[in-house]
């Protein structure tokens, strides 16, 4: 399956579906950074930068079409700024649109936060099913954290899959039975729907600062301040000011991590705070590749 990667960043997308079997056909991502990493690992490929410039005609033949438009207006770390879909960055989700109307590829893949749900009272996302959904897709949605698929950190992000002319979708995004996990926060067995058990990394010598701040306890919702040693990071933000991973007996400053160059700041900190958890969409891509196989076969 050949796949058309918008707001690329810097390849998660790409990888977790190159995982899975699949082939990287087309890239588009406007930021400097990611453009260097995708031209360094996808020479090959075809890469633009600006999706208004983006014609239809440039677009090779893929069955398949994924991206993250961008967040900034539907973020919750943007409380009393969010401008919703009506925001110049967000608002790309519209030009991705006209570009997918004219193509109508098998599968459609898009990520974002979960402030996406509720985004002007929740008619920001009516927007985004209503468009899909007169373009012939069946749509599924759900929020999956990548701590459940073998990552250290807490990231919870709404992807939505298309699937066009069929219901393919809802087999991708949900199990007919729920999977028995045990995380390390619970004395037993919990219920929960992802097919992968999380790999603990139960470390005790490994902390976690977000915001350089100790006090508050990681209890205290998402967007705690404060440290943890459970083997779990905070969601890495894009603010590079967030996180620094540390073991206990090393002499720390802001943003440097153990095991890992100080120049992790800036924009590859920013870049890392915004990109996919590779992990979920691997988990999503296999079974993307499942169901086309057994709609192809029929």
């Amino acid at each position: 399956m050949k796949v058309a990667s918008f707001f690329s960043g810097i390849g998660g997308f790409d990888i977790g579906f190159e995982k899975a079997g699949m082939q990287i056909v087309f890239q588009c991502e406007l930021n400097q950074f990611g453009r260097d990493i995708l031209k360094k690992y996808w020479s090959d490929v075809e890469l633009f930068s600006d999706i208004n410039k983006v014609k239809v005609e440039d677009i090779p033949d893929s069955e398949l079409w994924c991206g993250g438009f961008p967040c900034q207006d539907l973020s919750l770390a943007n409380q009393g700024k969010r401008k919703g879909l009506k925001g110049d960055r967000s608002g790309l989700f519209f030009r991705f649109a006209e570009l997918l109307e004219r193509r109508k590829p098998r599968w459609i893949v898009i990520e974002n936060v979960p402030g996406l749900l509720n985004s002007h009272e929740g008619k920001d996302f009516q927007i985004l099913l209503k468009t899909l959904d007169e373009f012939g897709y069946c749509i599924s949605w759900r929020v999956l954290d990548a701590k459940y698929f073998g990552t250290p950190q807490r990231r919870r992000r709404v992807f939505i899959v298309g699937s066009f002319g069929n219901i393919g979708s809802t087999k991708v995004l949900f199990d007919s039975e729920r999977t028995p996990i045990i995380t390390e926060s619970s004395n037993g067995t919990k219920q929960a729907s992802s097919s992968n058990t999380r790999k603990k990394d139960q470390a005790t010598n490994i902390f976690v600062i977000q915001h350089a701040s100790i006090g508050r306890k990681h209890t205290a919702g998402p967007q705690a301040k404060g440290y943890r040693n459970d083997g779990e990071a905070y969601t890495l933000d894009s603010r590079g000011s967030s996180d620094a991973i540390c073991q206990a007996n090393d002499s720390f400053r802001i943003r440097e991590a153990s095991r890992f160059p100080r120049t992790l700041d800036g924009v590859r900190f920013r870049s890392i705070g915004n990109a996919v958890a590779v992990p979920v969409v691997y988990w999503i891509a296999k079974r993307i590749a499942e169901v086309d196989l057994q709609l192809t076969n029929r």
